[in-house]
């Protein structure tokens, strides 16, 4: 197993180093919202898919390009996603991803990624 070797916290770890549902939808899976966010300053890419059927999320993937911390968000907010409407969606803030994946401030704007992803697909909700 790979060494923590920057200490960063357990929940991160453990998700940047499992990324449960990374990847993409093929073309025709059906109603894909897709949101897409960035930040220039860190040089982070979140990319979130949300399948949706009947009113749910059915499945989610997401693919990320910066930090260990950056990556987790994605993972849990895929992860997290399935099975819920976009009501719950939308009560999902940076304070809840920091929180429950213990980031430290200085990593917050990752945090505010995922959450500027997730809102920029819950746009597109049908």
């Amino acid at each position: 197993m790979q060494e923590n070797a920057y200490e960063y916290p357990e929940p991160v770890w453990q998700l940047f180093r499992q990324t449960p549902r990374a990847g993409r939808f093929a073309p025709d899976s059906g109603t894909v919202l897709v949101g897409e966010a960035r930040t220039p300053a860190a040089d982070s890419v979140l990319r979130l898919e949300l399948l949706v059927e009947d009113g749910a999320v059915a499945d989610a993937r997401f693919q990320a390009h910066g930090c260990p911390v950056s990556i987790a968000v994605g993972a849990w907010l895929a992860d997290h996603s399935v099975g819920r409407g976009r009501a719950e969606l939308d009560m999902i803030r940076s304070r809840q991803l920091i929180d429950t994946l213990e980031i430290p401030e200085d990593r917050a704007h990752c945090a505010f990624l995922g959450e500027d992803a997730l809102r920029h697909a819950l746009e597109q909700w049908p």
